[in-house]
């Protein structure tokens, strides 16, 4: 996305193309498609949860070892 925003000078409608570009090649890849309604909710439900996803991407918790005895098959205890 860092190319469209160079394109564009940041703006957010070159920002909104580049992801609808990257949505678009995405389902063209798996042989879907999609119409505008749907697009506009994997943008919607992209924009909800992306904050959450970069943020635990950013904490690198690769290197954490799970729990003992952990059954992930049940919650919680």
């Amino acid at each position: 996305m860092a190319a469209a925003r160079e394109e564009s000078g940041g703006s957010k409608e070159g920002e909104a193309g580049a992801a609808q570009r990257f949505v678009r090649a995405g389902l063209e890849l798996l042989d879907l498609e999609a119409d505008e309604a749907e697009i506009a909710v994997i943008e919607a439900v992209d924009g909800h949860y992306r904050p959450v996803i970069e943020r635990l991407l950013e904490d690198e918790l690769d290197g954490i070892e799970p729990e003992p005895g952990t059954d992930m098959s049940r919650p919680p205890a």
